[in-house]
């Protein structure tokens, strides 16, 4: 018996034909160029670790590879430094400067620029049991806080805990104070808070331990001769030691805690008021730090805090800093002109785009003067190609793109907005106890004006503002402020309240998303209907077969 012809080749050509379009959606979904862009890698801060894991997803979506290992501040500046596997680093330490750590003798001998790539609060975040139940509104001064963690206070009912929790039944326990154990750009920042703000606290605990001069800050926190101090490595094992070990406290980035669930210390500012680091009590300290621009100096490109550790408006976090990028200004045997072009693209993302879920993930999106700043350093990595260049420049001409669109997609600004602005500043909530008088001087113009940080002339701009006065407040050139550290003459007001969280998350993200998703099952969808049936027809033809 003669079988009627077969044809074995439409599936397979219907098939093919499905590919190709499948394939055409893709290459719309994916940046043109995305394919040409060289996989490059970084190191460096757990700080920003949380921040570092969402662009280099988002990177991923858009076809580019960036790997990022946060093994530390200390270990990545070294890596970059050295040429280790490092094409760039990400740091809240700078490698020279009266802010830099005396042990990390590592620099560069290539030339290298460093930009601001997120903000963000070191947060004390804590495990404390109170009448068998997690306690959840801890309230710290600075000044108990610098106790705690330079070994003065040890019991988590010390009176100078209690004077900011009254009417708690706060433990008669030891306080496990959990810091890090690698060098880290954490703890560089929270010892440089130590020694501004209370030079005895840090000079004894140097002492004590011999692990710090008292002198500068340092990355590695000394524990020697410090039974209630346990070292862990990275914001992941300081976290997950607080979260499984009751009584203790730590410090890190803010993000650690919200991804966790677990509660932050409410820290008392210059105000008196007491907040904790949400993206808009950051952006509002920010306001006040300055970067210094002098290229002769030292220090250039570092950031001083000093004002924001002081700052008066009510809505301020002061443990608020910059984390950086370090990234090659020249071509090494190491880094060449492709890896540029990934950087500069990556970059601009960041800087754009990318700070739209920072508010979510516990950072702070930076501000745009910033973004400017930060984009002017990355237009001197070689190898940035046209495409980035433009998008830069979009940006910095503070225009919508020619179909209408955000350039730039940052959520504390828009397009046309003066570099000083951030819209983070206009709408960051007052705490509560802040009554009218507290609020106004802080409403009017300037309020959503960001002083700081000046990439002019690098002189301090500082806010103002009259607030009302108590009697522990003590009058005087040079006095400071035994709960806020603040050495100044202002008068402080002593109200306490708690600070929420206000989104600030636009939508629209660059890259790949809900359209590009969408257009993937439509194909896949496509693939069923067309594929399916004579795949179908096929199989059961063939088992009828005899």
């Amino acid at each position: 018996m003669t079988r009627p012809p077969r044809r074995p080749h439409r599936a397979r050509m219907l098939a093919g034909a499905l590919l190709a379009g499948l394939g055409l959606v893709l290459s719309v979904a994916l940046p043109a160029s995305a394919a040409n862009y060289q996989r490059i890698s970084g190191q460096g801060s757990s700080w920003a670790g949380l921040a570092m894991k969402q662009w280099t997803a988002e990177a991923k979506t858009q076809g580019v590879t960036v790997d990022y290992n946060d093994n530390g501040s200390s270990t990545g500046r070294k890596a970059f430094a050295t040429r280790v596997d490092a094409h760039f680093a990400v740091s809240e330490i700078p490698y020279r400067g009266d802010t830099a750590d005396e042990k990390d003798n590592s620099y560069p001998d290539f030339a290298f620029g460093m930009l601001p790539v997120v903000a963000g609060g070191t947060s004390l975040m804590y495990h404390l049991p109170v009448n068998g139940q997690r306690y959840d509104d801890l309230k710290l001064s600075q000044d108990a806080a610098a106790q705690i963690f330079t070994g003065r206070i040890t019991r988590w009912n010390d009176p100078a805990i209690a004077a900011d929790n009254p009417g708690v039944n706060l433990p008669d326990q030891q306080i496990t104070v959990v810091v890090r154990s690698e060098g880290s750009g954490a703890t560089a920042q929270f010892t440089l808070w130590l020694l501004r703000q209370f030079p005895q606290y840090y000079q004894e605990l140097c002492a004590k331990t011999g692990g710090c001069t008292g002198n500068s800050a340092t990355s590695y926190f000394p524990t020697a001769n410090l039974p209630n101090f346990v070292g862990q490595n990275k914001s992941d094992g300081v976290t997950a030691f607080t979260v499984n070990t009751a009584y203790t406290i730590n410090y890190d980035e803010y993000a650690y805690a919200l991804e966790k669930g677990f509660p932050v210390a409410q820290i008392k500012n210059a105000a008196g008021f007491y907040t904790i680091p949400t993206d808009s009590a950051v952006a509002v300290a920010l306001t006040q730090a300055i970067i210094n621009t002098d290229q002769s100096s030292e220090n250039y490109l570092s950031q001083d805090l000093s004002n924001v550790y002081t700052y008066g408006d009510p809505r301020t976090y002061p443990l608020s800093a910059y984390s950086y990028m370090m990234v090659p200004n020249t071509t090494t045997n190491v880094f060449h002109e492709p890896h540029g072009a990934t950087l500069g693209y990556f970059l601009q993302h960041v800087l754009c785009s990318g700070q739209e879920t920072m508010g979510t993930l516990g950072y702070s999106p930076l501000p745009m003067n910033l973004v400017l700043a930060a984009m002017d350093q990355a237009r001197k990595i070689p190898g940035v190609d046209a495409d980035t260049l433009a998008k830069l420049d979009a940006v910095k001409n503070s225009a919508l793109s020619a179909d209408g669109s955000n350039p730039c997609n940052n959520p504390t600004f828009r397009p046309g907005d003066s570099p000083s602005h951030n819209i983070l500043v206009d709408q960051a909530p007052f705490p509560a106890g802040c009554d009218d008088a507290c609020q106004a001087p802080w409403r009017l113009a300037g309020t959503g004006v960001n002083n700081g940080p000046d990439f002019g002339g690098g002189t301090t701009t500082g806010g103002g503002g009259t607030t009302t006065t108590d009697d522990s407040t003590t009058t005087g050139t040079q006095v400071c402020d035994p709960d806020t550290g603040v050495c100044s003459n202002d008068d402080m007001t002593t109200a306490s309240g708690n600070v929420h969280p206000v989104s600030t998350v636009v939508a629209g993200q660059n890259g790949w998303g809900g359209p590009q998703t969408l257009m993937v099952l439509v194909a896949l969808g496509a693939a069923a209907l067309i594929i399916g049936p004579p795949v179908v027809s096929s199989v059961l033809g063939a088992r009828r077969r005899p």
